[in-house]
């Protein structure tokens, strides 16, 4: 399932929230494994959600997947990534009706092997959904099961804004539920 991110967050720049490419680029200088940002617009009964992340934080490396192993981690992450809600009720209300992964290293030219500049650079992953959530409307707070899934993050710092205002937390794995309402 694939969508454009621009189509997914015009919500979130219409309300103010950084543009998605701003966010890579700043996830990119301030890029560091167990910490991933997450923008989240709500909107009725849609949610579109925005995570960037080191890929160290999803598959342990972050270089294009080499071995056998190393392929079928990133395949399982991917297919979790676009199966799964990455915010949800505490009643699991909502599911995927687009999404996309892309990681960074799928712009590098995958016959190009110069160790030098592998080792050197850092890759990062988006994940942009678009989740349709019966009964969001009644829903007081979201949480991500992202932090079951994938032990090597450590931190989320999550925004979001919806039609009962704006704000933003700090998540870990001991906290990872945040308001969206009083």
């Amino acid at each position: 399932m694939k969508f454009h991110s621009s189509l997914a967050f015009a919500g979130i720049l219409a309300l103010g929230l950084h543009s998605a490419p701003t966010l890579a680029q700043q996830n990119l200088q301030a890029h560091q494994h167990g910490l991933a940002e997450l923008q989240v617009a709500i909107s009725d009964q849609q949610i579109d959600v925005l995570l960037l992340t080191p890929a160290y934080n999803l598959v342990g490396f972050e270089h294009p997947p080499r071995s056998g192993e190393q392929h079928q981690t990133v395949e399982s992450a991917v297919a979790w990534l676009e199966r799964t809600a990455l915010v949800n009720t505490g009643k699991q209300q909502c599911s995927p009706v687009q999404s996309d992964v892309q990681a960074s290293w799928n712009d590098e030219h995958a016959e190009h092997h110069d160790h030098h500049i592998e080792s050197a650079g850092h890759s990062d992953i988006e994940i942009t959904q678009r989740l349709h959530c019966a009964g969001l409307s009644a829903a007081t707070e979201l949480e991500t099961g992202l932090f079951d899934r994938f032990p090597g993050l450590e931190q989320l710092n999550a925004q979001w804004v919806g039609p009962k205002g704006q704000n933003g937390a700090r998540l870990t794995p001991g906290k990872h539920r945040f308001q969206i309402a009083p």
